[in-house]
């Protein structure tokens, strides 16, 4: 499978997204026609082959949308939405229960934009069970390439390899498959002592927390956890003048069309009135703390005032 083939496709689904968007509100039929079975496509799940996917899957428990097969098993289950549906609670707690049952590995929930993927048997609580989240519209379309990947993983070798970005290489099984892009290399461990452009993060659960942060103006600090990397890049950016009250108030990624939460605002509230859980203030505005976003939280408010997260570096032991 070509990266370009796929970053071509990436792009036409975000079109499509824009373009046909209330349609696909209203339609999980659609939803899947249009946005789900052309990316299981393109990462080798021929959606017309029985022998790798069986739609309307019949569980002991119910049924399922899909189920990815591999060597005549059901791999990974699907769980497809119509557009802008919260994925969310029950219906996740619902389907990993379904795959655990059904000796499954893998979970994935998705409205056609949103997909987040579960490892079903990890002995952790649901959250945690995640191992991939990406957003067709919300993320550039080399950083939702990467993470798609993994789905292209699983077809190959029956597993994702959790903890790290997938890369397009050769497998023992697929001869044929295309080299590693020079411009996508593997990124090195988290626990290496150099600076890692938050850009080429890919936080997953149970990584460390950074160490120091260091700015475009190559000032650093100490800092202790993810929470205050997004504390101190919307401090920098205050103090150096590039975020203000007028950039209020910032939503959190990837979750426009249904969040009701704010990453930042002139007020310690939420749109729907609710008031932020763990504000700091910085400057004329608020920071509301999160924890599990922190990295995607921090990208998106650098973004939103024009600046490049590469520019910004963490590294996970001090020098």
């Amino acid at each position: 499978m070509p990266l370009e083939s796929l970053l071509a496709l990436v792009e036409k689904l975000r079109k499509r997204i824009d373009a046909y968007g209330d349609r696909l509100h209203k339609s999980e039929s659609l939803t899947r026609y249009a946005l789900i079975d052309p990316l299981l496509r393109e990462l080798g799940w021929d959606t017309e082959n029985p022998d790798l996917v069986i739609p309307e899957y019949k569980t002991d428990d119910g049924w399922t949308d899909y189920a990815l097969l591999s060597d005549g098993k059901p791999i990974m289950m699907v769980e497809a939405k119509k557009l802008r549906t919260p994925l969310q609670g029950k219906v996740i707690r619902q389907g990993i229960g379904y795959c655990q049952e059904q000796g499954t590995l893998y979970f994935s929930i998705t409205d056609g934009r949103l997909w987040k993927i579960y490892e079903t048997h990890r002995p952790v609580p649901v959250d945690e069970k995640r191992v991939v989240e990406f957003d067709l519209k919300d993320q550039s379309a080399a950083e939702v390439c990467l993470n798609v990947l993994t789905l292209w993983e699983l077809r190959l070798s029956g597993h994702i390899a959790t903890g790290q970005i997938p890369v397009v290489g050769p497998t023992p099984n697929q001869p044929d498959s295309p080299p590693p892009p020079t411009s996508q290399p593997t990124p090195p461990s988290l626990d290496e002592r150099e600076w890692r452009p938050l850009s080429e993060l890919n936080r997953r659960p149970n990584d460390p927390s950074p160490a120091e942060i260091q700015f475009p103006d190559d000032s650093a600090i100490s800092i202790k956890s993810w929470k205050s990397l997004l504390v101190e890049v919307a401090k920098w950016l205050e103090k150096n003048k590039l975020l203000t009250k007028d950039h209020c108030p910032i939503k959190i990624p990837g979750e426009e069309w249904r969040t009701t939460k704010y990453i930042a605002n002139t007020k310690e509230v939420h749109s729907n009135g609710t008031s932020f859980r763990a504000p700091t203030q910085v400057g004329s505005f608020y920071i509301e703390q999160y924890s599990g976003k922190a990295l995607a939280c921090a990208i998106r408010v650098i973004e939103r005032v024009g600046q490049d997260p590469a520019q910004f570096k963490v590294r996970f032991s001090p020098a």
